[in-house]
């Protein structure tokens, strides 16, 4: 992706948590995010790396932040999600590396089934995170291990994987607010009905007493 999509989202959201807009609520935890680029991007100009690894610190920066936020904010197991997402990287190194080609679009094909399988095995946006966010950390060290002596040039993180994570994490933590925001929205447009039907029925049970 020529549009750095990931990056443009993420700092917007830790800006966005600086600035403490109240039509934005928004973790104040995320206002990390950018002084973690910040950070990866001082030591990705500091320090010579030799190929065939191009190290993207600004993003892994960012990913470990989010990781780390993430993990406190889960309250749920976060190790199954983890393991999970971070299996289906693996098992994408291997398919690159033993069978190229075999399947059509195998980019975008893993992409998805990486999201799916931390949507589907968690329960919360930052469960879903967590499991995002550690499985790209740890498939970066199979990815070295694996890749070691066979490609002459390979960015870490993944960026396809990168942007297209973060995009697809954005567009269902969007969506969860919006059906969070309509069930509020639900739940507090029954309360009025509710009332007269209790205040009848106390009505009821007073004339009762007298009778």
């Amino acid at each position: 992706m020529v549009f750095p999509l990931g990056e443009w989202l993420l700092l917007s959201l830790g800006f966005l948590a600086w600035m403490e807009w109240p039509h934005f609520h928004i973790e104040k935890s995320l206002r990390m995010i950018p002084l973690a680029w910040v950070l990866g991007w001082i030591v990705e100009h500091s320090v010579a790396f030799s190929p065939p690894w191009d190290w993207h610190f600004p993003r892994i920066f960012v990913l470990i932040t989010l990781t780390l936020v993430a993990w406190k904010k889960t309250e749920e197991r976060k190790y199954p999600g983890i393991l999970l997402a971070s299996f289906c990287l693996v098992a994408q190194d291997l398919f690159v590396l033993n069978e190229p080609g075999i399947f059509a679009y195998e980019q975008w094909l893993f992409a998805i089934i990486f999201v799916a399988v931390a949507f589907f095995s968690t329960r919360s946006q930052w469960s879903m995170i967590a499991a995002l966010g550690g499985g790209m950390l740890i498939s970066m060290a199979f990815t070295v291990f694996l890749f070691d002596g066979v490609v002459s040039y390979y960015t870490i993180p993944n960026a396809f994987l990168w942007h297209f994570s973060i995009g697809a994490c954005t567009i269902i933590a969007v969506l969860r607010q919006v059906r969070e925001h309509y069930q509020t929205r639900k739940a507090l447009a029954m309360i009025p009905m509710a009332a007269p039907q209790e205040s009848q029925a106390e009505e009821g049970s007073v004339y009762r007493k007298d009778d």
